[in-house]
């Protein structure tokens, strides 16, 4: 199903504001002040490529433009993108024939028309897309950004911030050990931080390290 432009509130979406970490800040400039026609981010599971393009489209959207988001794993690219203003495709690396098609035409179409502006994102960088030459060409108009991930440090500090949201005190020593025996991109951190929450309460204990290594060890097993 194909319900792609405005089907959704900028509130659906999160902001650039969520957005962790200061390693991007020129990347969060250009797009917060719209520099370039056409963009291309890249970066590593987990890097934060999705939020950016969401909280893209929910400014465009919140400026009263016609945008659209687009998981292409999710959602095939359909010829309701030609009329959109702003265009935000997640995952080009996993684009169809048919995709790539759709795609190729909508640059032509902002290249020729100097209208609309265009935000991908991949796992790779440019050169290593396996996608048709016309179309890999058409890329090469982007500017290019490599989203650097969190440091360790920082991501202990998102943690522990969004514990103490929750007026949970959890000492820095317990999510470090988290990022040591446990997936380190920081979505999969936070889901990781909900469980434990919700273990402790159904426990009835406080947040120790002892009860998160209770909880990894039933982790692996299920």
């Amino acid at each position: 199903m194909n319900q792609l432009i405005f089907d959704f509130t900028t509130q659906d979406y999160p902001s650039f504001d969520k957005f962790l970490g200061t390693a991007n800040a020129e990347l969060l400039h250009v797009l917060q002040q719209q520099h370039g026609q056409f963009l291309y981010v890249w970066g590593h599971e987990g890097s934060g490529k999705s939020h950016l393009l969401k909280a893209w489209v929910a400014q465009a959207v919140a400026a009263g433009k016609k945008a659209v988001y687009i998981d292409v794993p999710q959602t095939p690219l359909s010829e309701q993108i030609l009329d959109a203003e702003y265009v935000a495709v997640d995952q080009i690396d996993k684009l169809s024939d048919n995709d790539q098609a759709l795609l190729f035409a909508l640059f032509n179409r902002f290249r020729n028309s100097n209208h609309g502006f265009l935000l991908l994102s991949a796992d790779v960088p440019p050169q290593q897309l396996a996608i048709r030459e016309d179309l890999r060409t058409r890329v090469g108009y982007c500017l290019i950004y490599d989203v650097k991930p969190l440091s360790d440090e920082e991501k202990i500090d998102a943690l522990v911030s969004m514990a103490a949201a929750r007026q949970l005190v959890i000492a820095p020593e317990i999510f470090r050990y988290l990022l040591n025996h446990w997936r380190r991109d920081i979505d999969s951190l936070i889901q990781m931080l909900d469980h434990l929450d919700n273990y402790a309460v159904s426990m009835g204990k406080r947040i120790t390290l002892p009860l998160l290594r209770q909880l990894l060890k039933q982790q692996e097993t299920e």
